[in-house]
């Protein structure tokens, strides 16, 4: 029964490591900066999701010309995410934040393709009422 108790004891005080920091990058990138980036790549991801094929075909590089946007680089970007991961709160502010304006901008979408689609509607009725005129 001590060993057990022994070994048990041995595993929690292992466990209770002092974890390191990630430490503050020269240049960090500031929160607005980091939602703006975030909200270009997940743009990007969904456009790549929906046309892989022509993105291969014609070798786009997007994340490239988005890191020129933001005149970041990749290390910079994943520095300063493992930074703001420390933090809870101020990493779910960005990600809620970056949610935020997907969202607005999905309900735009919506919406417009919504009207396109009552105006369609509406011009193929015109279209077979003036057939059925005729």
């Amino acid at each position: 029964m001590k060993i057990k108790f022994f070994i048990i004891f041995v595993v929690i005080l292992g466990a209770c490591q002092n974890v390191n920091k990630a430490p503050k990058p020269d240049n960090l990138i500031p929160e607005d900066k980091m939602v703006d980036i975030l909200v270009d790549l997940q743009r990007l991801d969904a456009v790549i999701q929906k046309n892989d094929q022509q993105f291969e075909m014609r070798n786009v590089k997007a994340k490239d010309l988005i890191l020129e946007k933001y005149k970041v680089d990749s290390l910079q970007i994943a520095n300063s995410s493992n930074y703001y991961a420390e933090d809870f709160s101020v990493n779910e502010s960005i990600y809620e934040k970056v949610k935020s304006i997907l969202e607005a901008e999905k309900k735009l979408v919506d919406s417009l393709y919504a009207n396109k689609k009552t105006e369609m509607e509406k011009a193929k009725a015109k279209k077979i009422t003036a057939v059925d005129s005729l």
